[in-house]
């Protein structure tokens, strides 16, 4: 009989474990399951508690900007009223017709056009000469260089003292030279403002793209140079076959900054000429400060911040598709 209850507690222990093997493993599995989740929610939580800070600043200080901005543009508004008219799309017709904006523009084409090839032309020379290192070198590329630190504010107000009309430097030199003739009121005439903004323009940023030519003209490799000279290639031919090419990605980056600081041109417009003579030097920039804090006209500054936004758009992705696409055809 004991042998009998002993086979009997035997067999009952090994079905009973049987049967709890697999509901053991399954509840093993779900509990992994529920761990490896566990642990997934809190590293995500954990990397959107590192995201957050930079998040909100932007959400706060980029995106409701651009949101609002683009809410005000539909209304008549003072900026400093409570109450707000909406008028739908005709702050933007009416811009789209002004005379001044259309002045705006055109002084947008000529500031970006004229810098990106001047001042990249400019630049690309000087870097050019400098890399061949030349004595002093590293001083001429400081003083060319020099300009591009300094804030425009103090720029503009060392060239009006230059472009000033009775006292004014150049005036003084070209009476002392005995070439009258050539005075002019160099800020104060619609014909010559631009040109001294363009030119004071060029002159402060030269040497900021002398700069980035010339740090990517170091990462050439001089392999290629020495093969060109075996060959019997000689600096022009040089610079027309390796170096400019090879300095495509500066091309591009250059005439986008180029081009994103014509759209945003304040500094020395407002400083020198105020946007004026008759609106001959009016940039956006000028034009949203007028409509803004002199005439009051939010709704509309607003409405000209949508169409620089909208341009600043255009082109960006213009010239990227210009860029990758040159460089899916050189993979290919």
């Amino acid at each position: 009989h004991l042998g009998d209850r002993r086979q009997r507690q035997m067999c009952i222990r090994d079905r009973l474990s049987i049967i709890r093997l697999p509901s053991l493993w399954a509840a093993f599995k779900k509990r992994r399951k529920i761990m490896a989740s566990a642990r997934r929610r809190k590293d995500c939580f954990t990397s959107f508690l590192f995201v957050l800070p930079l998040l909100t600043l932007f959400l706060v200080f980029f995106a409701y900007p651009i949101i609002y901005n683009i809410v005000i543009s539909f209304y008549d508004w003072n900026g400093i009223s409570v109450e707000k008219v909406f008028v739908g799309f005709a702050n933007y017709k009416k811009l789209w017709a002004d005379s001044v904006m259309q002045k705006t523009f055109r002084n947008f084409v000529i500031i970006a056009i004229s810098t990106t090839v001047i001042q990249s032309a400019l630049g690309l020379m000087l870097a050019s000469f400098f890399i061949r290192k030349i004595k002093f070198s590293g001083l001429y590329k400081i003083l060319f260089y020099l300009p591009a630190i300094c804030t425009s504010t103090i720029v503009g107000t060392v060239f009006s003292k230059i472009f000033e009309t009775n006292r004014g430097y150049l005036n003084v030199i070209l009476r002392a030279l005995h070439l009258d003739f050539l005075c002019q009121q160099w800020l104060a005439t619609p014909k010559t403002a631009l040109a001294c903004l363009l030119f004071v323009n060029i002159w402060q940023w030269t040497g900021y793209s002398m700069l980035m030519y010339y740090t990517n003209m170091l990462n050439i490799p001089q392999d290629l140079y020495e093969s060109a000279t075996i060959d019997g290639a000689g600096s022009f031919k040089q610079f027309i076959y390796i170096t400019f090419p090879l300095l495509r990605g500066t091309h591009i980056t250059l005439i986008i900054l180029d081009i994103l600081g014509a759209l945003k041109f304040f500094d020395l417009s407002y400083v020198l000429t105020d946007g004026g003579p008759a609106h001959a030097t009016e940039t956006f920039s000028t034009y949203i400060y007028t409509k803004s804090f002199s005439t009051f006209q939010q709704g509309q500054a607003s409405t000209i911040v949508v169409y620089m936004f909208l341009i600043a758009m255009v082109l960006t992705v213009i010239q990227l598709k210009i860029y990758y696409k040159k460089d899916k055809k050189e993979m290919s």
